[in-house]
């Protein structure tokens, strides 16, 4: 959910403002070369109206994943490159994350850890933000001249650093000719989003400790079971029967 600023195409010199809503549906669409294939549907809705704007600020398409990373395989069908999440464990060096509008990885620099508290859930995170000013995405055409179209973007996420999961993220997304506001998307998780995404980090964290650290450790006791039992009682048994 957020906000979006454009320019009235009935009147390039107005803008317009309005709340939007956000919906990202992602469903498993099998394999293709060892990547994982994930078909994407984004619809944006105006709040104000209740007018689907999905033509011009949704999106679909189908991601090709590399499992174990994360990245982008190189069968992608838009062949987006670096990360579509972040990797698991995160880095604190950072990662690359593609961003659609750039059309090109930015880099998510980590800059603190904290506790991300939701209502009564407390998650330790790790907060990670990209920040890219003034970056040439293409050329607009007035009065015959070419100028520059700009795109600034600040993206702020915090992540479960050992299940990489995402459980908040706010992005503000401008673009701009000769400093005219062309664009601007102000975009951040909705409660629901936080809720599911929270239980997920708290899940996945707990499987990751147990399938890490306390089944190796209790492997390792039954393994040190197996020795004593090896060194003190076969040799009474055959003791026994000699």
């Amino acid at each position: 959910m957020g906000n979006i600023t454009d320019r009235d195409p009935d009147d390039p010199l107005q803008l317009r403002f309005y709340p939007v809503e956000q919906e990202l549906v992602q469903k498993g669409n099998g394999t293709k070369d060892g990547a994982l294939l994930i078909h994407e549907v984004r619809t944006v809705i105006n709040t104000d109206t209740g007018d689907d704007i999905s033509a011009i600020y949704g999106d679909e398409s189908t991601l090709a994943i590399n499992r174990s990373t994360l990245e982008f395989a190189k069968v992608d069908e838009r062949e987006r490159r670096g990360q579509w999440g972040p990797p698991r464990p995160v880095p604190k060096e950072g990662y690359d994350l593609w961003h659609p509008g750039a059309g090109e990885p930015l880099k998510a620099n980590f800059v603190r850890s904290e506790d991300f508290r939701h209502e009564d859930d407390v998650v330790g995170v790790w907060v990670f933000v990209i920040d890219e000013p003034d970056l040439e995405i293409g050329t607009v055409t007035y009065q015959g001249m070419e100028l520059p179209l700009l795109l600034s973007t600040t993206i702020t996420q915090w992540v479960e650093p050992s299940s990489g999961t995402v459980v908040y993220n706010e992005s503000v997304t401008t673009t701009t000719v000769m400093g005219s506001v062309v664009q601007k998307t102000e975009l951040r998780y909705a409660e629901r989003t936080i809720e599911d995404l929270m239980d997920t980090a708290k899940y996945a964290r707990t499987m990751l400790l147990w399938f890490r650290t306390i089944i190796p450790w209790i492997l390792i006791g039954l393994g040190a079971v197996m020795v004593l039992v090896d060194v003190l009682v076969l040799p009474r048994i055959q003791a026994r029967r000699e």
